[in-house]
């Protein structure tokens, strides 16, 4: 078996809202609290700004200015996607979900600005369906790997 991907750590001002997007809007499973929490974001609660979000301010948080990089991983053991640029950091976290339009619609409705749906050619097999949403100040790409059609 090879090495895996176990977990993520997040460090953000309001974990509370980054727990209620995970799990209210993304349909990531509870988990369980670690310490003390300052409060539980209730179901109906905004989670940010609102309106909508252009690609070009997503690119921009990447700080990428090299023209390459590379992935590390396949398809199996999930993927790392490595770019040049300067300060080190992560820019992004990528969930899949089948119901995309779902977790947009919900995102749209708990005030996340959003990037629009689109679709980007993947491979010869597949297109994928994907978003972007920053939620307090964490960038998060929303996608669904399908097949072309056609």
């Amino acid at each position: 078996m090879p090495s895996r991907i176990n977990h993520i750590k997040l460090v953000t001002p309001n974990p509370g809202v980054v727990n209620a997007f995970l799990t209210q809007v993304c349909d990531i499973p509870e988990g369980w609290p670690l310490g003390e929490n300052d409060r539980v974001v209730g179901p109906d609660e905004p989670l940010g700004p609102g309106g909508d979000m252009a690609m070009e301010a997503i690119l921009e948080v990447r700080n990428v200015t090299g023209p390459g990089g590379y992935i590390a991983g396949d398809p199996v053991s999930r993927q790392f996607q490595i770019f040049k640029g300067e300060p080190a950091d992560f820019w992004g976290i990528c969930i899949s979900t089948r119901h995309i339009e779902d977790v947009h619609q919900k995102a749209k409705a708990r005030d996340i600005a959003c990037t629009p749906i689109t679709i980007a050619d993947w491979n010869e097999r597949d297109n994928i369906a994907n978003f972007f949403c920053v939620v307090d100040g964490l960038t998060f790409e929303i996608i669904r790997v399908e097949p072309k059609t056609g």
